[in-house]
């Protein structure tokens, strides 16, 4: 982006200082890998000092920055929203780390693309212009790394993977992978970056879990955020940053950030639908998204239709096992988890967890049991969730001395685990079953 026409009003120091503003943050390693976000960072700000500052619109940076047609079915401009989003991010993270000794700050305000010049003792502003610097609410970390921990275990008790493994496609039948190999050709026929963010996504999804694995999630999160760069029309990339914005947002106790990274969540989810209206992940995605918001309803209907497109893909299914479990709906957790069900590309981890879950919830308990107490003997993982939910089963069952040994287990080798908050968190919309969990948490001494 080559630099414009300077407004006559700005005097020569105001438009020396900014363009080198601009150039620290365009030239940093936090920019480094996103050349289209260079390229609207630069335009943005050129607009602005050639005053026109006041008319930048979405449509414009999507025609300017990323060559989009204006055909009117609004693609261009979900894509420019989404990629201020993550404009906004990186710009925050730029000036936390290595442009934490700028004089002079850039900031795009929510709400709209015209950015703001802030000096570190007054604001840097352009001529007539008004109203207050805006700056990006500070990321907000909470101090509470053992409830995120405790409350991702469950998830690990319900959804853990063969993440591990070489291969995230195995036990592939020979008609997938032929579907496989003619969608990359097609991607081939397009171009190698689409081919290069295909792959990357399909092998990072297998990253979701283990769930509690926070650094796992942020290098999972980096390779989504550059497959968009690699591709942005394809839907992959914002389907797989939405399902980890979605559950960091799920795992963090702090409103204020939860909020931030569902909204970023919820954005990413929508750009993965329009660009893949019928993808079976993209749909999960959202419906995932919506579950995590807490619209139990809405979510469901997108996890059915997800089940639709891809019945038989595994990672589609697990994500639409864990919304159904949050939202209340252990039928369809079940349905999705039975285990003579067919499924592709992922194991019998998750399924086996989100199976034993449904069926406590259904109060079916002697299936409940047989799906936990053989866990360690399939080689599947044996947790303090999957401890607590073996022994509420038990205890219901008329089982107590087998439910009284489950919940030592658990005391004993996670120790300080703080079962009933996480117990009401999972089960927020399944009252019935929290009221179970805690019974048998409070019958056998459990005081956490």
């Amino acid at each position: 982006m080559t630099q414009g026409t300077v407004h006559k009003e700005l005097p020569p120091e105001f438009v020396d200082q900014a363009r080198a503003a601009l150039n620290k943050v365009v030239e940093s390693d936090v920019l480094a890998s996103s050349p289209r976000l260079r390229q609207f960072l630069t335009y943005v700000v050129e607009e602005t000092l050639s005053g026109h500052g006041d008319e930048i619109r979405g449509k414009a940076i999507a025609v300017e920055v990323y060559g989009r047609r204006l055909d009117g079915d609004g693609g261009g401009l979900g894509l420019v929203r989404v990629e201020a989003g993550r404009l906004r991010r990186l710009l925050r993270e730029y000036y936390e780390g290595e442009g934490a000794g700028d004089d002079i700050r850039i900031l795009i305000p929510t709400g709209g693309y015209k950015p703001t010049l802030t000096a570190v003792h007054a604001p840097l502003t352009l001529p007539e212009e008004s109203g207050p610097q805006t700056t990006e609410p500070g990321h907000k970390h909470s101090g509470s790394r053992k409830w995120m921990v405790a409350l991702g275990a469950l998830f690990v008790a319900l959804i853990a993977s063969v993440f591990f493994a070489t291969d995230l496609r195995p036990a592939l039948t020979q008609n997938a992978t032929d579907n496989n190999s003619a969608k990359l050709a097609a991607l081939r026929e397009r171009s190698m970056p689409s081919v290069q963010a295909t792959n990357l996504a399909e092998q990072t999804r297998g990253m979701f879990f283990p769930l509690f694995d926070l650094k796992r999630q942020e290098i999972a999160l980096t390779a989504f955020r550059h497959a968009i760069d690699l591709d942005p029309d394809l839907p992959s990339g914002y389907a797989g940053a939405a399902q980890i914005l979605a559950l960091l947002a799920y795992l963090s106790d702090d409103a204020t950030r939860a909020s931030e990274l569902l909204a970023e969540a919820s954005s990413m989810a929508e750009s993965a639908l329009e660009r893949g209206p019928t993808d079976g992940w993209a749909k999960a995605t959202m419906g995932w998204t919506l579950a995590v918001s807490g619209d139990t309803e809405a979510a469901l209907r997108r996890a059915r239709i997800a089940v639709d497109l891809s019945p038989e893909d595994g990672h589609v299914l697990d994500l639409v096992g864990i919304t159904a479990i949050i939202s209340n709906d252990p039928i369809l957790a079940a349905e999705v988890s039975d285990p003579e069900r067919p499924r592709l590309g992922s194991g019998r981890f998750g399924a086996n967890s989100i199976w034993g879950t449904s069926q406590l919830m259904l109060q079916n308990y002697p299936a409940c049991i047989e799906a936990f107490s053989m866990a360690a003997e399939r080689g599947l993982p044996v947790s303090a969730p999957s401890l607590m939910m073996l022994a509420t089963a038990q205890h219901e069952n008329g089982e107590h001395a087998a439910a009284r040994r489950a919940i030592d287990e658990m005391h004993r080798t996670w120790s300080g685990f703080p079962a009933k908050k996480v117990a009401s968190r999972f089960f927020e919309h399944a009252p019935e079953t929290l009221s179970s969990v805690i019974e048998t948490l409070e019958t056998y001494g459990s005081n956490l």
